[in-house]
């Protein structure tokens, strides 16, 4: 019983170290490249819908595993540089967490920028250099609706 309960408090505190990992990883990011986010979103960018832009072979090249059924909320009070701009009610923006490579060596990275008819999906990749991860690449996607 007593080991029982040291489990369950080391998956507890090892759960809430991760998250606050990914909320550091993120804020740490978008400040070092003045990436600042419109009307963030609570409901999150999932890798798998960048599969609609891109091939999974393509993630798949570079070590890593697109999650299918992955569920999760942003928890937008824990990332920093955002914004409202009440002017542009019906845009807004979904950010991903940070998924890493099966090696740990890299993180992809999703901001989806929606506003009507345009749409932008850039999806950041980061690697590690000294303990941190670094800006390596970027793709972008860009979607203009006109009638």
């Amino acid at each position: 019983m007593r080991n029982l309960i040291y489990l369950i408090i080391i998956f507890a505190f090892t759960s809430c170290a991760e998250k606050k990992n990914d909320y550091e990883i993120i804020n740490t990011f978008f400040d070092e490249h003045k990436i600042s986010v419109k009307n963030l979103s609570s409901e999150p960018f999932y890798l798998k819908e960048g599969l609609e832009y891109w091939k999974e072979k393509e993630f798949k090249d570079l070590n890593f595993e697109i999650i299918k059924n992955e569920k999760y909320k942003i928890d937008t009070s824990l990332v920093k540089n955002k914004y409202i701009d009440s002017k542009s009610i019906l845009c807004k923006t979904r950010i991903s967490k940070p998924l890493f490579s099966n090696d740990r060596k890299r993180i992809l990275l999703a901001v989806d920028e929606n506003c009507g008819s345009d749409k932008s999906l850039t999806i950041y990749l980061l690697k590690k250099d000294k303990g941190k991860y670094v800006y390596e690449t970027d793709i972008n996607s860009t979607r203009t609706y006109r009638h």
